[in-house]
């Protein structure tokens, strides 16, 4: 039965978490401050908030990914199953975005999309990178003892 024990000494994959989820928050929320707008389709609007387009449903997206990530960041087996997901959302977003300055319905508008996925990128690397040195530990056997 695996563990739910919370591990205070960090390990990589737990670093990970809380750098890539302190990334996200470092637009998230001046992105909900300067532009709190929630209007839908050609009404969406953008701010360049530290380069990147932000309107509060971006910046609200932003706590989906970071919220999670430090909560389960004191349990590694958690987080290391999150966070690929986590990228991989990331990922797409970032795909998404350099196809489109329109994204998700209209709730999306980035008008300078290669910024933000560069930002979606660069943190889901952060992820891969964690969840990778969870996974690629030799011994399948270490996995269940966090």
């Amino acid at each position: 039965m695996q563990q739910t024990q919370v591990q205070w000494r960090f390990t990589p994959v737990q670093w990970a978490a809380v750098a890539g989820a302190l990334a996200v928050l470092f637009w998230s929320v001046p992105g909900l401050i300067v532009n709190p707008d929630f209007s839908t389709g050609d009404s969406a609007t953008a701010e360049r908030v530290l380069g990147v387009d932000m309107n509060g449903w971006h910046a609200v997206s932003g706590f989906l990914i970071a919220i999670p990530a430090l909560v389960l960041a004191p349990r590694p087996h958690l987080v290391a199953r999150f966070l690929p997901l986590a990228a991989a959302g990331l990922i797409a977003t970032a795909v998404w975005a350099l196809i489109s300055t329109q994204l998700a319905g209209g709730l999306f508008y980035f008008p300078n999309n290669q910024t933000d996925a560069v930002l979606h990128f660069g943190t889901s690397a952060i992820f891969v990178a964690g969840a990778v040195s969870y996974f690629g530990r030799l011994g399948s056997a270490d996995l269940n003892r966090d």
